[in-house]
């Protein structure tokens, strides 16, 4: 399994900060201590830096001791004799629970969990902030490494919140960097390099180099996920040359780690390999025995890759080796797994049968149900080709029992084998079933990588646009730095020189200033053009997307819908020819006739919507097509109307909850005006979707509405001419805008709406749509008519001259 090629464990660096020759005198102290309770907080110090540095055998063995000594503390002081000894008690309770839940993850994950849960339990009786603010975080790491991202977030944000309050810095630094990670795994590239910013920052300014250069480690990651391979090898060599001026081998082998993983995902094996290699080396000298099994997990990884299978199955061996001597689930099975591939590709199916039936067992006991799928698999695969489909066929029939619906790709591969064992027994009926099944699941997958895909793009544009937003703030914040660094020398200068030289250095100040003002000014022009570029970059590209997208789906449409047509038309022929048939052969039946006459108009309406639909599609293909840019003659009451259903429907679409009434109001006078027909339709569209919008969120927020005055969402589109020009009005009566913001909702990148819903840039997009037709666009909220309230609703007006 590759599955760990993107997975990056820093904690130890960043939350451990008890070094290891102070555990060597805990450990002594713990062996000359008598009293109870100060054995119980040695043995939880002792425990949590073992987690912290992935010594789990450790830290399960020194937190199962002090959660057996902390029960008897428990057990043997009532609370009413001594409160605060008592509630002392709890939190060491607590503690040892959180370290034992952490020590047991990758063995017991349900455990595990319900370990956490208490420990959060009991921190939370004790009103103990830091014991809740750590627990918090330990909860998100553990469903960070759980894949369930949603509470890790929720569990970080938590933790963040009470570390604020206790105003602790570093571990603020701490969870910013961990939801960074959640976020990275989420594919929020933008939101994690944020985080990972505000941590760099925190640990620059607390002089803490070590994490600092983490988050840089991080950072490079991140680059290399959004598959920006260049600048995330320039990050990493650079952490090396800082690890290597450090002289810190886990650092300088976890930076050779690093820039391996980057060529691997490059797709440069050789490069990677030689990496690799030079961080087991690293990692060897420095006896860094917790993280070996890593290394020679990507090298076996990449040696199987390169299809030297008993090279792979060595470097793999000697990897398992490691990990069981440090009870480190994280790489035991998946080690255990990718043996048996190697052994299955060699044909040594004996040995790939054991380490199979190993994964197994290992999967059953830490309750893996996909490994188990796959492992399950794994024997029906050797069975088929030692040509024993019985045996195939019963494994393949267990895998499928286990898996889970939504786990599309092992559904895929076992209905694929199912089909080709049914073939090979000769039992083409149950071949032929599971070949269908195959086929649904594999389009299932299909869909499910093309809507990945697309999340992927976005939210590699996401992170573009944050990247650069932050380099100008960082850029602008650089400056201000100088700025203040100038004026500093300046001052000093002054105080030196004395009152003789003061009129000169008056002046000098003077033309120093009015420079830096120029150049300011420069900056800031060049920052504007930038933003400028950016913006219509982005916009292309995110349009030109869409227009692929949409003409796919358009053509694939097409074909099915020709057909009804088609057919529909053929069949109402034929009910006429059975009607003209009875007529002459004098059969007046009257049932046959009402039969008659209700699939005639049932045809009808299939025709009719079948048109109806035709005529959508031709829309949507008209929409996806690139704009020229030339101004054509258009019907602009048809446009609106095209863009208001189009919009409407749309947003149906997406959410069968959504509804709304729509009213219009054109102006039948206005005629044909020269306008570039989809660049304005791209406005309409912005417009009324915003409308919808609005109206759909007011009614989120008051879904039944007064009890004097039900809420009706309501969007109105009304064109008319006027003093040479054509005005289009787009109105809603939904939560309307802010005075404070209204100056701003046409600067690219601003948006009311929540993170993942909006770019920021239509109505920017939109404005310079309409300036380019030399008119122009304006808001009005509260509408003209409801001046002086507030929340009443918003209205668009846009201005194109004849």
């Amino acid at each position: 399994m590759k599955s760990l090629l993107l997975v990056v464990f820093f904690t130890c660096q960043l939350c451990s900060n008890i070094s290891a020759q102070d555990i060597d005198s805990l450990k002594l102290q713990l062996t000359h201590e008598k009293n109870d309770t100060t054995r119980c907080r040695i043995l939880n110090e002792i425990a949590t830096y073992a987690y912290y540095n992935y010594g789990f055998d450790s830290c399960k063995k020194y937190s199962a001791m002090a959660l057996e000594l902390a029960d008897q503390l428990l057990r043997y002081n009532e609370p009413v004799n001594n409160p605060a000894y008592f509630l002392q008690c709890k939190k060491l309770k607590a503690k040892a629970l959180e370290n034992w839940g952490g020590a047991i993850a990758y063995l017991d994950a349900t455990a595990a969990k319900d370990s956490l849960l208490v420990a959060a339990s009991l921190w939370n009786e004790t009103k103990d902030v830091s014991g809740r603010a750590s627990v918090y975080m330990r909860l998100g790491e553990f469903f960070m490494n759980q894949n369930d991202f949603e509470n890790s977030v929720k569990y970080f944000d938590s933790s963040l919140v009470f570390y604020k309050s206790l105003n602790d810095s570093a571990n603020i630094g701490n969870v910013y960097f961990e939801s960074s990670l959640t976020l990275r795994a989420m594919g929020k590239y933008g939101d994690a390099m944020e985080n990972n910013i505000d941590a760099l920052y925190i640990f620059r300014k607390l002089k803490d180099t070590l994490s600092e250069m983490q988050c840089q480690f991080a950072n490079g990651f991140i680059f290399m996920l959004v598959k920006d391979y260049d600048e995330a090898l320039k990050v990493q060599l650079s952490v090396l040359k800082t690890a290597i001026k450090l002289n810190k081998p886990d650092l300088i082998a976890q930076a050779y780690n690093d820039l391996g993983v980057t060529n691997m995902r490059k797709g440069n094996l050789a490069e990677a390999l030689k990496y690799h290699t030079k961080a087991l080396e690293i990692r060897k000298q420095a006896n860094l025995v917790s993280i070996i099994s890593n290394s020679y997990n990507y090298i076996g990884t990449i040696l199987e890759d390169q299809e030297k299978y008993k090279e792979a199955i060595a470097s793999n061996l000697e990897g398992l080796s490691y990990a069981k001597k440090q009870g480190d689930g994280r790489y035991i099975l998946d080690l255990y797994y990718n043996i048996a591939v190697e052994y299955f590709k060699l044909k040594e199916y004996k040995n790939a049968l054991n380490y199979y039936d190993t994964v197994l067992q290992v999967s059953n006991r830490g309750n893996d149900v996909f490994m188990r799928a796959s492992s399950m698999q794994g024997f029906a695969k050797i069975y088929m080709a030692m040509n024993k489909p019985a045996e195939a066929m019963s494994w393949l029939h267990k895998a499928l029992a286990i898996t889970i619906a939504t786990d599309f790709m092992n559904q895929r591969d076992i209905y694929q084998s199912l089909s080709e064992v049914y073939a090979k027994t000769g039992d083409y009926k149950n071949a032929y079933q599971y070949s269908l099944k195959y086929k649904q699941y594999a389009d299932s997958l299909a869909n499910q990588e093309k809507a990945a895909k697309l999340t992927s793009l976005a939210n590699q544009l996401d992170f573009e646009n944050k990247r650069a937003l932050m380099k100008a703030s960082q850029d602008k914040q650089l400056a201000i730095q100088q700025s203040q660094i100038d004026k500093q020398k300046l001052i000093r200068n002054i105080f030196i020189a004395g009152l003789i030289i003061f009129i000169g250095l008056a002046v000098l100040f003077f033309i120093r200033f009015t420079e830096k003002k120029r150049l300011n000014l420069t900056l800031e022009q060049t920052l504007n053009n930038l933003k400028s570029t950016q913006a219509q970059l982005i916009q292309s590209e995110k349009m030109a997307g869409l227009g692929e997208l949409t003409a796919g789906i358009a053509h694939e449409i097409q074909n099915p819908l020709n057909f009804v047509n088609n057919f529909s038309e053929v069949s109402n022929e034929l009910v006429e020819e059975l009607r003209i048939k009875n007529y002459e052969l004098k059969v007046e039946d009257p049932e046959v006739k009402s039969l008659l006459n209700d699939i005639a108009q049932n045809l009808e309406k299939i025709n009719h919507h079948g048109k109806r639909a035709d005529s959508i599609v031709k829309n949507m293909l008209q929409h996806s097509r690139k704009s020229s840019g030339q101004k054509e003659p258009t019907d602009i009451n048809a446009l609106c109307d095209e863009y208001l259903r189009l919009s409407y429907h749309g947003l149906r679409a997406k959410d069968k909850a959504f509804n709304a009434k729509f009213e219009t109001d054109f102006d039948g006078s206005i005629g044909k005006i020269h306008v570039v027909q989809q660049d304005l339709g791209r406005v309409i569209l912005n417009l009324v979707n915003n409308a919808f919008y609005a109206v759909n969120e007011k009614k989120k927020q008051n879904p039944a509405g007064s009890t004097e005055q039900p809420y009706e969402p309501t969007v109105t589109v009304t064109t008319k001419k006027e003093a040479g020009k054509v005005i289009i009005s787009v109105k809603d009566n939904g939560t309307g805008i802010p005075a404070t913001i209204k100056n701003k909702i046409f600067q690219p990148f601003y948006t009311t709406k929540p993170s993942g819903s909006g770019t920021g840039l239509g109505l920017s997009l939109s404005y310079d749509i309409v300036k380019a037709h030399g008119g122009e666009l304006k808001v009005e909220s509260p509408p003209p008519g409801d001046a002086g309230k507030d929340g009443v609703g918003t209205e668009f007006i846009v201005k194109i001259p004849v």
